[in-house]
């Protein structure tokens, strides 16, 4: 297991680090076959002391993050929910290869509302410098692009409502897969939505978690 241990808003700690790894290479141990990449992230807000657990293998992402006042509490209740995700999967990921096929490419952006800024932060908006940090998940899930891919960051756009400031806007990667490994994906990820290559109609579709817990499909 290749693990990458980081933290935020607090010291660096060996003993959190051996902790979680150990922990997590015990759980690899019991439901995984093959290589696995972690990715390990320990922060602290206010009170809150926050794990988070991301997961690589093969071609799934298993993802865990969990908060409480006490990082090694955070951190079991973050393993717990991993375990919980290998388990039900076990069978499925041991057996899992990866669908033959031709991915294709798509882009996604975040847009953010237009705001009065100085003229120093406009300019750092407009290089791609300022967006909220809680689209960064958004794009865990996607290898980064090449920079023949990348488009430009930064565009205003006039709508019907008013501007908005295209603050991230690149192309990334769709693998294909069935519609059933789309689904074990979006419940691997936690994540509201998922978007694949249809391996049967070359299509981008996007699988998605409904108000009523149902899983829905779009296909493009």
């Amino acid at each position: 297991m290749n693990a990458n241990v980081s933290f935020r808003n607090m010291d660096s700690s060996s003993s959190l680090r051996s902790y979680a790894t150990d922990k997590l290479e015990r759980i690899c141990d019991k439901y995984v076959q093959g290589k696995v990449d972690a990715s390990v992230v320990m922060t602290v807000e206010k009170f809150w002391h926050i794990a988070n657990f991301t997961l690589k293998i093969k071609n799934l992402t298993v993802k865990g993050q969990e908060r409480s006042e006490d990082m090694y509490s955070s951190i079991d209740l973050a393993l717990d929910k991993i375990e919980k995700q290998l388990r039900r999967h076990k069978d499925r990921l041991r057996d899992h290869k990866p669908t033959n096929g031709d991915a294709r490419m798509f882009r996604m952006g975040v847009l953010s509302p237009l705001s009065p800024l100085e003229p120093q932060e406009a300019e750092e908006e407009a290089a791609g410098v300022i967006y909220d940090s809680e689209f960064e998940e958004d794009y865990e899930r996607y290898p980064e692009p090449k920079e023949d891919e990348k488009t430009e960051r930064a565009e205003v756009v006039n709508t019907a409502r008013g501007q908005v400031t295209i603050l991230r806007q690149e192309m990334y990667e769709a693998k294909p897969m069935n519609i059933d490994e789309a689904v074990l994906q979006l419940e691997l990820l936690d994540r509201p939505f998922f978007v694949f290559t249809n391996a049967k109609t070359e299509g981008i579709n996007v699988v998605y978690w409904r108000d009523d817990k149902k899983i829905g499909l779009i296909e493009t």
